[in-house]
């Protein structure tokens, strides 16, 4: 006579079966959540790279105008004879300026050296002809506006 399992005996080799596939496509799901998790992680890594790359640029554009705005500054206070006033302004370009990244604006580190250089050689002082100062900030002014624009070019194009 051939013997048969009992009800019991196939009741425990089915669970422990189930047992051990739930415990097996336990460790396959968390595998694969894993690797999805890794690239997740990834992705936001190099958004995050790409957002402070940006913020750099963005900080260097600010400070181009900034030192523009302080070069208008420092004429409209020469012009009213305020040389105080004015050689804070420049001071404040050249502060201005320094705050600049070359390689974060896309500048080419020469331009903007040369316009450091030419913005720390502005002295204001008191004269009775302001003709000469004020062409050397209008100067100033301009070389600075042509970084801005550069800068721009280069950020239109990201």
């Amino acid at each position: 006579m051939e013997r048969r399992p009992s009800g019991t005996r196939t009741w425990l080799i089915v669970v422990g079966v189930l047992l051990v596939a739930g415990v097996a496509a336990f460790f396959i799901g968390r595998a694969v959540g894993h690797g999805a998790g890794a690239q997740e992680a990834a992705d936001a890594k190099a958004r995050l790279q790409s957002a402070q790359t940006q913020i750099k640029s963005l900080r260097s554009a600010k400070q181009l105008l900034s030192a523009d705005v302080w070069t208008y500054r420092a004429a409209v206070a020469l012009d009213n004879r305020n040389f105080g006033v004015a050689n804070d302004a420049v001071a404040s370009v050249v502060a201005s300026l320094n705050g600049v990244d070359a390689s974060a604006a896309g500048l080419d580190s020469e331009s903007l050296a040369s316009v450091k250089t030419e913005a720390a050689g502005v002295r204001i002082s008191v004269a009775t002809n302001l003709q000469t100062q004020r062409t050397q900030l209008i100067r100033l002014a301009d070389d600075i506006a042509a970084l801005s624009g550069s800068s721009a070019n280069v950020r239109g194009h990201d």
